[in-house]
Formats: structure tokens, C-alpha cells, sequence
């Protein structure tokens, strides 16, 4: 049998060869996280706790980065974890693209990834120890969801794109990267280390830019915190700035066809999310209102006896009226007068932390194109004559659903109002049907002729506390149909490719859309109201 081995030092060799210098890692603090290799360049350190056999695959993992990933890419907004796991996925692509070109390495990363797994654990590190192993081989069975589901779409990123579509595979991180965060992994870059000894520490594939905090970390930045927590106390605004009432709600049990009554607890903060403090620069512009044809509001009244043009249908019974000698009233025109108001529409943002994910470290988050695509709603329905309030949602288990009113019915769309609406953060998850109840019972206040709730998600409803994925999409189903009962139309506007399915569960087949990308925001919204606005 060949030696899986014999190829260690002409790999090394050939890397010399490419000006690539081996030395040494000096040594660590001893209240650092485990030193891993780093590789630049010019240059690969090896720390000296690596046995031969993880030398052997650190070298290998060097080659790949240096012959196949892509470098110094910016970092951006992403956040310390997401940064591991894109990291994690694409050390899998490049190991796949070398074992491609020199089989024998596989066995000197399996090695060393087999070695160094966590099988039982659930920290972050140890979730990526076992999807690291089970992307490279094949025959580690792990009864984890998450893993197994890094797997398959590693897998089918591989089938329909091939290893060298560095965004396909980008997207599958970003996918898991985001799962991980609705599970409530937690993340400290302090202490985090790639779990595989042998694999650098990922500063070759990235560019974190010039503003690390104070100990030098540029991989650290605020993580959203949880209620109760040291962090979130210290952050949390005066009472008299963010006063909280609570509501209680039920939750419908599709299992057991029950509805649990006083389940959930919304948190209403009524000052809405805390606002900034007066910007330096210009105040804030009102967003551009949407392509829009403005109605003619005005209400026709027949049957007048004055008015600004005949009613033909009255003339026309006047005329039979003196064939047959009966007497006219003379009620032969038609009257212009104001008419009152016809919709109130609010439209309810999800918050939850997905939202706040970028495609690309330059584009705007899914959260920002909502917050503006709202606004620019609001802006449009109120130039036409009708009403329009902006709230927002999230979850973190049924006993805190965070509700935020971002812009009131009857409050003035100003620089206050737009601050307001744009500060609002994305953090935990998606309990739609209790929010659903929420809006409702507030929409359901308004007097208008027409009264419509719009949902923007970025998907099916999820939380911490639920483990059975069709239990919240049958929820808010039942809120749904609850608040239609009640007079109310309910909408729903989903920016996720797979999405049709539970989307036409909640609203209907003929009340939901379902967008393949958020920049079509506004042009939905606007051609909603269009809708909405001619009956």
C-alpha cells in the first residue's frame, strides 16, 4: 500500500518554491485561546504543540488556501460567528479542491479532523468540529440537525455549482450562520479557535480593516443581548424612555387542536425603539413616495337637486315619470363632496436577527431595505389621504415576544419619526402568530372603511422554544384567520425563494407574495396599495 504521507515534503517543497516560508509561531499568552497556524502570503507559522502528522496536514490546508480560496476579503458588518462559519465552509471547499487534484491528502486531513472532533457538545466550537468532519468524510454519521443539514447543502452546492463557485458555497454559510443564531449558540471571539489544531486561523481569507477594538481584536463587536443578562441591563434605556407594557395572548396547538389560552406575553415597548441623539449632519430626508397616480377621493352623490352635471339614470326615470303623468321631484344632478378617509394599513416589520444578514459586505441588510420600503409606503399613502403605522417584531420564547411601535397612526412623519423607524435592530426570532394578535388588536381600533395588516418576513415563523417547524406556521395561520374574522385583510410579503408553501398556509393563496430578493420591495408594496387604494 502507497505511503499516504510520501508526498509531505515535496508539497512543502513546492510551496517554498512559491517564496512560501515556514517558521516557528512564537509563543502565546497562557490565557489565550489554542494557537492555531497562520498563514499569509509570504509566510506559514506552525506552533510548536503540532505533531508530525498535523504539521503534515497544516501544510496541506496552506497549499489549498493559497492555490484555490480567496483573499483578504473585507470582513464588513459580519458578525464573529458568521465569520466562523463562512470560514469553516470554505476550509471544507479548498481541502475537497486539493484532495481532488492529490488524493492522498485526504487522509492527513481526516486524521486530523477525527482527532480533534467534539462529539457531544453544543457550543460553537464543537458544532464545528463535527460539521468539519462530516463534510470531509463521508462515513461520520451525527445525529445533530444542524450538521446534518450543513451536509446536504454542502453537498448539493457542490452537485449544482461545482467547488470553485466560492458564492454558492457562500450562501450555504450563510444559511447555517443564520440557523446557528436562532438556536442561541453563543459566540465569544475571545475565547473561540478554529476547532481543528491543524487549520490556520483564518486571517489569509479575510480583511478586518483598522478599526479593532481596544485589545486589538478586530473580530470582535456587540453581540445582541438577552433579557436579564449583565450586558443587556447596562445597555437598556431609562424607564422613562422605554416604558414596557405586557399582553397576554393564546397560541392554537395543532397537535392537540386546542388553543392555549394567556400562552404568550407580548413586551410593548410604547416608546418604540430608543432614539438617537440629533445627527451632526443634515436631518434625516423623507424617502422618495413610490410611482403612484394620485385618485380622484372624491365621493359622487346622485339623485341632487343641484350639482355640477346631470345624473342620467334620474333624468331618465324623470322622463318615464311624465309619460306616465306622475310628478318629478326634480332631483336630476350629481354632487362632488369630499370623501372620508378609506384605509388604514399598518405594516408589521420582522426584527428577528436573520434580518440584519447582508449578501455582500457592501449591500444593505434585508432590515434596511424594510425599514425604507415601509417609509416610502408611508409617505406615498399619506400624500393620497390615508392612514399608515410601522411596528416591529421579534421573539425570544413565548414569554418575551418584543413588540415595538416604530411610527403611530397619527403621528407626523418627521425626522423624529424616520430616526425612529431606522434605529430599529434585528436580534432573536419570529413568533408571527402572537405578533399577528398583537397588530390586529391595534389595527382593529382604527375606523376605516378598509383595514390592512402587511407582514414583511424573511421567514417561516420560528423560536427557541419550538422544535416542531409546522407548530408556528399553524399558529399564525389561526391569527390570521382570527384577524380576517374580525374585518381586517391580512397580507403577507416573504423575501425567501422557498417560501410558497408556508406563506400560502398563513395568508391565503391570494394574499401572500413571495419575493426571490429584497430590492423588489418597494415595487410590491406600492403595487399592494395601488391595490388596496382602487377597491
Amino acid at each position: 500500500m502507497p505511503d499516504p504521507y510520501a508526498g509531505a515534503a515535496a508539497l512543502l517543497q513546492a510551496l517554498s518554491a512559491r517564496g512560501l516560508h515556514v517558521q516557528p509561531l512564537p509563543h502565546q499568552p497562557s490565557d489565550a485561546p489554542p494557537a492555531r497556524p497562520i498563514l499569509s502570503a509570504t509566510h506559514l507559522l506552525l506552533p510548536e504543540s503540532l505533531d508530525a502528522e498535523q504539521r503534515r496536514a497544516a501544510v496541506a490546508h496552506a497549499a489549498a488556501h493559497l492555490l484555490y480560496s480567496p483573499t483578504a476579503q473585507p470582513s464588513g458588518t459580519l458578525k464573529p460567528m458568521a465569520l466562523a462559519v463562512i470560514s469553516a465552509i470554505e476550509d471544507a471547499r479548498a481541502e475537497q479542491l486539493l484532495m481532488q487534484e492529490l488524493p492522498g491528502v485526504g487522509a492527513w486531513f481526516l486524521a486530523a479532523l477525527q482527532a480533534s472532533v467534539e462529539p457531544h457538545g453544543l457550543s460553537c466550537m464543537a458544532l464545528l468540529s463535527r460539521l468539519s468532519l462530516a463534510l470531509l468524510d463521508d462515513d461520520y454519521r451525527d445525529g445533530n440537525h444542524w450538521v446534518g443539514k450543513g451536509r446536504t447543502l454542502f453537498a448539493k452546492a457542490r452537485r449544482m455549482h461545482g467547488l470553485h463557485d466560492t458564492a454558492a458555497f457562500r450562501r450555504v454559510a450563510s444559511v447555517l450562520s443564520n440557523d446557528l443564531g436562532q438556536m442561541r449558540v453563543q459566540f465569544n471571539s475571545r475565547q473561540f479557535a478554529v476547532p481543528a489544531p491543524y487549520r490556520d486561523d483564518n486571517s489569509y481569507l479575510w480583511d478586518y480593516g483598522t478599526s479593532p477594538d481596544a485589545d486589538g481584536n478586530p473580530m470582535t463587536v456587540q453581540q445582541p443581548t438577552k433579557p436579564g443578562s449583565p450586558a443587556a441591563d447596562d445597555a437598556a434605556p431609562p424607564a422613562a424612555q422605554l416604558a414596557e407594557l405586557l399582553y397576554s395572548y393564546p397560541e392554537w396547538d395543532y397537535r392537540h387542536r386546542i388553543q392555549r389560552r394567556d400562552w404568550c406575553t407580548v413586551h410593548e415597548y410604547t416608546a418604540a425603539v430608543p432614539t438617537p441623539r440629533e445627527p451632526d449632519g443634515p436631518t434625516p430626508r423623507l424617502p422618495a413616495p413610490l410611482a403612484w397616480r394620485r385618485l380622484d377621493r372624491s365621493l359622487r352623490l346622485r339623485h341632487q337637486r343641484e350639482g355640477e352635471a346631470i345624473d342620467l339614470d334620474a333624468a331618465v326615470d324623470a322622463q318615464v315619470r311624465h309619460h306616465l303623468g306622475q310628478p318629478s321631484d326634480g332631483r336630476l344632478y350629481l354632487r362632488a363632496v369630499p370623501a372620508p378617509r378609506r384605509i388604514s394599513m399598518l405594516v408589521l416589520l420582522d426584527l428577528s436577527l436573520s434580518t440584519a444578514e447582508r449578501t455582500q459586505p457592501d449591500t444593505p441588510s434585508l432590515l434596511e431595505l424594510e425599514q425604507e420600503a415601509a417609509l416610502r409606503l408611508a409617505s406615498t399613502a399619506r400624500a393620497n389621504g390615508d392612514r399608515v403605522a410601522i411596528d416591529g417584531f421579534c421573539s425570544d420564547t413565548r414569554a418575551r415576544v418584543h413588540y415595538h411601535p416604530l411610527l403611530d397612526f397619527d403621528e407626523p412623519l418627521d425626522a423624529q419619526a424616520l430616526q425612529r423607524v431606522r434605529a430599529a435592530s434585528a436580534r432573536y426570532s419570529t413568533r408571527l402568530g402572537t405578533a399577528l394578535r398583537h397588530a390586529a388588536r391595534r389595527l382593529q381600533a382604527e375606523h376605516a372603511e378598509l383595514r390592512a395588516l402587511v407582514v414583511l418576513t424573511d421567514g417561516e415563523p420560528a423560536d427557541i422554544d419550538v422544535h416542531d417547524v409546522r407548530y408556528l406556521v399553524e399558529d399564525a395561520r389561526a391569527a390570521a384567520l382570527a384577524a380576517t374574522r374580525l374585518g381586517l385583510q391580512v397580507w403577507g410579503v416573504a423575501v425567501d425563494p422557498g417560501a410558497a408553501v408556508y406563506a400560502r398556509r398563513i395568508f391565503g393563496s391570494r394574499r401572500q407574495r413571495v419575493l426571490p430578493s429584497p430590492t423588489q420591495l418597494p415595487r410590491l408594496l406600492g403595487g399592494l396599495y395601488a391595490r388596496l387604494a382602487q377597491g
